[in-house]
C-alpha cells in the first residue's frame, strides 16, 4: 500500500504520538504479519484474544522494519527500536482511525457489501464490472472484518475510480464499526439468513446488524436490496427512491428473467455466466444493480459478469484423475447457503450420479440441532447416490436420514477419515461430488488427500 503520508500525519490520524523518528519522513507500506514483512515496511503490532504481536518486537525485526506502531508502555527497554516508533492507546482502534482518515482523502464511489450469503461472490462480480470502466480497489480475499477492512481501505490510491469493500459481522455493532471506516456511498445487502445465530440469538438482531450498513450511508446514499427477501423487502418503503432492488419480482430494478438473462432497468441483457445455480444468479443481479446505481453502462455490466470466475473454495470446479466432476464450496456454511449450493449442484448435474460430502454448519447456537435435522429430512427427498457427513453437529442430519431410509448410502463420522476410503471409491467418471461445510471442518485437507486440484 502506498499511503503518501508523513509520520506526523500518521501519528495524528492514529491518535498516537511519535516517540522516535523524523516527523516529516514518508511512511512505508504497513504490515501486520512478521512472516510477510519486507525490508522498510512499517510493522503494526496488533493484539487479539489469542495473540499479541508485541511479543514479536525483537532486535531483528527492528533492523528490518522502518518503524513500529505499538501500544503505550509496551516497548521492551532492552530491545533495539527501528528508526520510527509511534505509540497509541489501542493498536486496532488506531489502525481503524488511520484507515478512516485515509478514506476521507478520496471523493469516489465506495460500495459496502454485506449479507448472510453471497457477499464475496457479489463483490468479485462487481469488481469485474467496475474494472471494465476504471481502476478499482476491493477487499482482498476474506479481509472483511475489523482488521481486514481497514487494511483493505488503506490500499486506496489516487488512481482508483471505485472502491468495493466486503463487510462481515458476527454480533450487533460489527457492521456499524467497519462501515465507519469504509464510509460507503452505496450499500448492498445480498440477503438475510440464519448465520451467526450463536451470537445473535434471533433473526431480528441479525437483521438489525445488517441494516447498520444503511444507517452508515449519507443522506442521499442508495441501497441495493434483495426484494425477494422478506426481511429486506421491508426496507424499500423506508428507503423510497434510494432503494435499488433486485430479484425475481418483475418490478425490481434488476430482475432475473430466465437462464442466462437479466432485465436491467427494463432492458433485457443476455449474460453467459461461468457459474451456476440460483444463488449465483442472485449474486449477479446484486452486482448488476450496484453497477447500475454507479452509472455503469449495461454492456460493461454484461462483459464484467462474463469476466467473473468462481472464487477459491466457493462453488469452485476441481479436477480429479478419475474424471468425476467436483464442486468445492467449503469456505462457510449456514442453512440457506447449504440448501442453495445443493440445489444448484443437483440442477447442474441432473444427469450424473450425485454424491454430497457435507460437514457441520457452525455458529447456529441453540438452533443447531433443528437446522441440521431439517437438512437431513430435506436431503432424503433428493435424487442422490451417496451422502457423507462429518462432524459432531451434523449428527442430527445423519439421524434424520437414517430414519427416512432413503434410497442411497449415508455415512457419518466425527471426522472424514471414517469414510474417506469409501468416498475414494465413489470418485469415478460419470459421478459428480459436492463438498460443502463450514471453514472449520478443513475439507481442503480431504480434497488434498483425494488429489483434487482447482481448475485454472
Amino acid at each position: 500500500m502506498k499511503l503518501e503520508m508523513t509520520w506526523d500525519e500518521l501519528a495524528r490520524a492514529a491518535g498516537g504520538k511519535l516517540l522516535r523518528g523524523d516527523l516529516g519522513r514518508g511512511v512505508g507500506p504497513i504490515c501486520t504479519d512478521t512472516r510477510t514483512l519486507q525490508a522498510g515496511d512499517v510493522f503494526w503490532a496488533l493484539q487479539g484474544p489469542r495473540f499479541d504481536a508485541h511479543d514479536l518486537l525483537t532486535k531483528d525485526l527492528a533492523a528490518k522494519a522502518s518503524g513500529w506502531i505499538m501500544a503505550l508502555g509496551r516497548l521492551p527497554p532492552s530491545t533495539a527500536a527501528p528508526d520510527h516508533v509511534v505509540v497509541v492507546p489501542d493498536t486496532l482502534k488506531a489502525l481503524q482511525a488511520l484507515a478512516a482518515h485515509h478514506r476521507r482523502r478520496f471523493d469516489i464511489p465506495i460500495v459496502g457489501i454485506t449479507g448472510s450469503n453471497g457477499k464475496t461472490t457479489t463483490k468479485e462480480m462487481l469488481l469485474c464490472i467496475c474494472r471494465r470502466v476504471g481502476a478499482t480497489c476491493a477487499t482482498l480475499g476474506n479481509h472483511n472484518n475489523q482488521i481486514g477492512v481497514p487494511l483493505s481501505v488503506l490500499e486506496l490510491t489516487e488512481e482508483h475510480r471505485y472502491g468495493i469493500f466486503e463487510l462481515a459481522d458476527s454480533k450487533p455493532g460489527d457492521i456499524a464499526e467497519v462501515a465507519r471506516i469504509a464510509h460507503p456511498t452505496l450499500a448492498v445487502i445480498t440477503n438475510l439468513g440464519p448465520d451467526h445465530l450463536e451470537f445473535y440469538g434471533t433473526m431480528e438482531k441479525n437483521f438489525q446488524t445488517k441494516a447498520e450498513l444503511i444507517e452508515a450511508l449519507r443522506e442521499e446514499g442508495q441501497a441495493v436490496i434483495n426484494i425477494d427477501d422478506p426481511w429486506l423487502a421491508g426496507l424499500e418503503p423506508r428507503l423510497g427512491s434510494r432503494a435499488v432492488t433486485f430479484g425475481t419480482n418483475a418490478r425490481a430494478r434488476v430482475s432475473l428473467a430466465g437462464e442466462g438473462e437479466l432485465i436491467i432497468d427494463r432492458h433485457r441483457v443476455k449474460v453467459a455466466l461461468h457459474t451456476f445455480g440460483l444463488l449465483s444468479r442472485y449474486n449477479a443481479a446484486a452486482a448488476a444493480a450496484a453497477a447500475w446505481a454507479l452509472g455503469i453502462p449495461r454492456e460493461a455490466i454484461r462483459k464484467g459478469l462474463e469476466d467473473y470466475r468462481p472464487a477459491h473454495w466457493r462453488m469452485e470446479p476441481m479436477r480429479h484423475a478419475s474424471g468425476c466432476s467436483v464442486i468445492f464450496d467449503a469456505y462457510n456454511a449456514n442453512p440457506a447457503s447449504m440448501r442453495a449450493a445443493i440445489e444448484a449442484f443437483c440442477e447442474e448435474f441432473s444427469k450424473q450420479a450425485k454424491v454430497l460430502v457435507l460437514g457441520d454448519m457452525r455458529e447456529l447456537g441453540p438452533e443447531s440441532t433443528r437446522f441440521h435435522k431439517e437438512l437431513g429430512e430435506w436431503l432424503a427427498t433428493l435424487p442422490l447416490s451417496a451422502v457423507y457427513l462429518a462432524g459432531p453437529e451434523i449428527q442430527p442430519t445423519f439421524q434424520a436420514l437414517s430414519d427416512a431410509k432413503p434410497g442411497f448410502r449415508v455415512r457419518h463420522g466425527s471426522a472424514p477419515e471414517a469414510w474417506l476410503a469409501d468416498l475414494r471409491r465413489d470418485c469415478a467418471k460419470g459421478t459428480a461430488v459436492l463438498f460443502k461445510a463450514s471453514r472449520a471442518m478443513r475439507f481442503e485437507d480431504v480434497a488434498a488427500d483425494l488429489q483434487m486440484q482447482a481448475i485454472s
